[in-house]
């Protein structure tokens, strides 16, 4: 446990690490502003340097001082990367603090002078002598500084000089109004600048110690007092013209008589390549403006235009807002935003569509259609089952069945091999579509089953109609491997709902039949109603299932 002694610079120090975590913590809680992170970071890294050096001057023996100096460096380093960045992000109305290289140079640099400063002995890149002023306990210790260091310094003071001249540039550009936000930053910075220099130049040391800790504050104490009094990051003036000049949008201000009078940089670049301030509106922007209306709900007009230049076509939106002084019209601003990049998309997502639902359709249909005859399956059978019942009950039609089995299916498959199967199935397929008419439904619902849907026939006309094309197709061989083959369906009928009042029971009396004409002799039609009407007690034998093919 090392030794230590209160002391008032230990003391002075430590009363401001408490002061900058709580103006950490005071700007963190501010409603968002241009470098927020960068401003809180920087804050605790001061306050991390602060409370390093307080310990520093506390200890007694001249090895912990030298330790807790080395403690020091993270908030040194961070304190001029955050420091730096929250300038940048305040005056150029922009967040530095997320872009990735910042990101690694706030953590690895500080990272790696710190190690180096803890591994000094070994190297000596940081201190070349650690020389305690005096012999007795407590005595400042005097460092001769290395070559990391004076690289450290460099690069800490090129950061700071890159902020002071952002910091310069955004305060000749302020308005008057808020160039005393300005020059309380600068304030702000020639306290750790004059007492950085001192400590370096060895000519500003009190109590023999660096005064650059001591002199942040005094920067917190302008902080404070500019947040609580002038409203410094609640009502941030700074850098309007930066912060216009980066909108990606062209923004121009017209006077009454119709002349550009203010004009930002991208307002430069899109609408004319000469000087814009002075000239009339419809000189350097030939467009059709909308009319906006201060009285009305919304003082914003709004249109999109289409604007032909050498290097292609580019869409614009214009919104434009009348401007007023103690109520009297002065002007008005004109925002153009590209949006051409927008409509090229909008474009592309518009084909993107439509080749999107042309290949819905087409999975869909795929999805609906039997692979091997290309009939309708079992899985659009289902889609259009419950619109089919409700049309007929709606419309009180009829609607019938005709379940289609091809006869000595088996024994043709054993006989000329699978192929054949598949060429006589297909066969029949075209044939059935080709025959019904286009409100039919052709289906195959199992191995060599066939359902025929008939919206408005009823059973006598549906089984009609199947027998004429049975008698046809019976009559024409089909051609299968290299031989014509003799093929023949029988088929069953029912009529929903004069012979079933379910779909269950339409599709149970359809299979009955067709069990009855192959009961017959196969080769031949049977309607329901015809061949079970006669004898009701047979009913209980629904669901029995057609007989061997």
């Amino acid at each position: 446990m090392p030794d230590w002694t209160v002391n008032p610079p230990g003391l002075f120090l430590l009363f401001g690490t408490a002061i900058l975590l709580l103006l950490a913590a005071w700007g963190g809680r501010l409603p968002p502003f241009p470098g927020q992170g960068e401003f809180v970071r920087s804050q605790f890294a001061i306050a991390w340097w602060s409370a390093a050096a307080a310990i520093e001057n506390m200890v007694t023996a001249a090895a912990d001082k030298v330790l807790w100096a080395e403690m020091a460096w993270p908030g040194i380093i961070g304190t001029q990367i955050y420091w730096t960045a929250f300038l940048w992000g305040y005056c150029k109305g922009e967040s530095p603090g997320r872009h990735p290289l910042v990101r690694l140079l706030g953590w690895l640099l500080p990272l790696l002078v710190w190690v180096a400063a803890l591994t000094n002995p070994w190297h000596h890149l940081m201190y070349v002598a650690t020389t305690p002023q005096g012999d007795q306990p407590g005595a400042p210790v005097l460092y001769d500084h290395g070559i990391l260091v004076f690289a450290v310094f460099l690069i800490a003071y090129l950061l700071l000089a890159a902020g002071t001249l952002v910091l310069a540039d955004a305060a000749q550009q302020a308005p008057r109004a808020a160039r005393g936000h300005y020059f309380a930053l600068i304030v702000a910075l020639l306290f750790p600048w004059i007492a950085s220099i001192g400590h370096l130049t060895r000519t500003f040391m009190p109590y023999g110690f660096d005064a650059t800790p001591f002199s942040f504050v005094f920067t917190a104490a302008v902080f404070c007092w500019m947040i609580g009094r002038r409203q410094l990051f609640v009502l941030p003036p700074i850098a309007l013209r930066p912060l216009v000049d980066s909108l990606p949008e062209a923004v121009l201000v017209v006077d009454g008589g119709g002349r550009v009078v203010e004009a930002n940089a991208t307002a430069q670049a899109l609408v004319a390549p000469g000087p814009l301030l002075g000239q009339t509106l419809a000189e350097v922007l030939p467009l059709p403006l909308p009319a906006a209306d201060a009285a009305g709900d919304d003082p914003v007009a709004r249109a999109e235009v289409r604007l032909d230049r050498d290097d292609g076509e580019h869409h614009f939106e214009i919104r434009t807002r009348l401007l007023a002084y103690r109520g009297r019209q002065v002007g008005r601003v004109v925002v153009l935003s590209d949006i051409t990049h927008r409509k090229r998309m909008e474009r592309r997502l518009r084909t993107q569509l439509a080749v999107n639902l042309r290949l819905q359709r087409k999975l869909r249909e795929q999805a609906n259609r039997d692979l091997l005859t290309g009939l309708r399956n079992r899985h659009f059978l289902e889609e259009i089952r419950p619109a089919l019942l409700a049309e007929a009950d709606r419309a009180g039609r009829p609607l019938a069945a005709a379940l289609i089995d091809l006869d000595h299916f088996k024994r043709l498959n054993d006989t000329w091999g699978h192929l054949a199967g598949d060429a006589v199935l297909r066969a029949v397929a075209d044939y059935l579509v080709g025959a019904a008419r286009e409100s039919d439904f052709v289906i195959r619902v199992g191995g060599e089953e066939i359902l025929i849907l008939l919206p408005d026939s009823d059973g006598a006309q549906a089984a009609a109609a199947v027998e004429r094309w049975r008698a046809a197709f019976v009559a024409r061989p089909v051609p299968a491997r290299g031989h014509d083959l003799a093929v023949s369906f029988s088929a069953g009928i029912a009529c929903y709902p004069d012979e079933a009042d379910s779909w269950d029971q339409l599709v149970q009396r359809a299979d009955l039949a067709l069990y009855r004409a192959k009961e017959r002799g196969r080769n031949q039609v049977c309607h329901w109603a015809e061949a079970f009407a006669a004898a009701p007690d047979r009913l209980t034998g629904e669901g029995a299932g057609a007989g061997p093919a």
